[in-house]
């Protein structure tokens, strides 16, 4: 009967000892290295791990965790259990890991249900973390994540017509048929003396597509340039050396235009290349990359933005037309939708005509 005992107390402590080993260090350090080296803006640390603990209570309402000036505290129905120092150096990356191994190890210790469920514990931590980002960047567990279905689109909401002697483009994105189209239309349109390219409500897309637009339309010119942290990350974008069509051009926006339609617009306006007219621009001008984890999760983070070409930030600033067809709060011009303002086209039609 001794032997029975002693048994089935090795076997608990050894159930429980292999439970607590399963929160995976190094998933705790791909995140933490990955924000800190490619995110846009720097962390701090401390804040956002403790956003991502706030979230562990879910789990256990027994449960509660606070932060002091430099340390966390675990609370088990309302005694500490458990007192986790911060590293001296905010910096330290392999010490917050191992401050938040520690601290997610004896959580599974103290609570049966959090025990149960340790396989949600770094799923939950990472994306309470992540919510104390810009809203584009996220976490996703590898059963969330879904490629954007806008880039595996073949054709989308993309017209052309011959106004008189104007052709007008309307372009609802960017995905991996839009600069052949946009191709396709200027050659059979050869007498087009103006073009009119209607980007508005255009949500973006495909960078690389928006720049094989700008390059029939430009020649040697930058186009945009992106940047992260560093100082020396810039990367210039520019047109080739011959244009498909160097006529005069208009541009339409809107509130929705934005991201790669906002670059393209932004260029063209800087470049002299295009007049703009309608509604400021949304303002998102950030670039995303994912990260796959070795737990199967993804990690979203902006780690760059773009830039026009004489330097203006466009993220949460937007592109301002030329001409204003929203009317103007402070001196700028209101941002808004105007998909189902059919005039605008005549608007633009002799704007472009001026041009002419």
């Amino acid at each position: 009967m001794k032997k029975f005992i002693i048994f089935v107390l090795c076997f608990f402590w050894s159930a429980s000892a292999f439970s607590a080993g399963t929160i995976d260090k190094r998933v705790i350090n791909e995140m933490r290295t990955t924000v800190n080296k490619d995110y846009l803006e720097p962390v701090d640390n401390a804040e956002m791990i403790y956003a991502g603990l706030k979230t562990l209570p879910e789990l256990d309402k027994a449960l509660k965790i606070t932060k002091g000036r430099d340390r966390f505290y675990l609370y088990y129905n309302y005694a500490i259990k458990s007192v986790v120092p911060f590293p001296q150096d905010n910096k330290d990356i392999l010490g917050w890991v191992e401050a938040l191994h520690k601290l997610l190890t004896d959580i599974t210790k103290v609570s049966e249900q959090a025990e149960l469920k340790d396989f949600e514990l770094l799923d939950r931590m990472m994306k309470g973390m992540t919510s104390k980002m810009d809203k584009y960047s996220g976490y996703y567990s590898q059963f969330e994540y879904v490629e954007h279905e806008r880039d595996n689109v073949i054709y989308t909401l993309y017209s052309d017509r011959m106004i008189k002697n104007i052709l007008y483009i309307k372009m609802r994105t960017f995905n991996k048929q839009s600069a052949a189209m946009v191709e396709k239309s200027l050659r059979e349109n050869p007498r087009a003396v103006g073009v009119i390219l209607d980007f508005r409500g255009n949500s973006g897309g495909m960078l690389n597509e928006a720049l094989k637009i700008a390059n029939m339309f430009c020649e040697n010119e930058i186009i945009t340039y992106t940047a992260g942290r560093d100082e020396h990350s810039k990367h210039y974008y520019t047109a080739g050396d011959k244009a498909l069509f160097t006529g005069p051009m208009v541009v339409m926006v809107d509130g929705g235009t934005a991201s790669a339609a906002e670059v393209l617009a932004g260029a063209f306006q800087e470049q002299s290349r295009a007049k703009l007219i309608g509604a400021h621009t949304f303002g998102k001008g950030t670039i995303q990359n994912v990260t796959e984890m070795s737990n199967g999760g993804k990690l979203v983070l902006t780690t760059e933005q773009f830039f026009t070409p004489s330097g203006k930030v466009i993220h949460k600033k937007g592109i301002e037309p030329d001409m204003c067809l929203s009317g103007k709060e402070n001196d700028v011009c209101i941002r808004e939708s105007r998909l189902k303002q059919d005039d605008d086209i005549d608007k633009a039609i002799k704007l472009l005509k001026n041009e002419i």
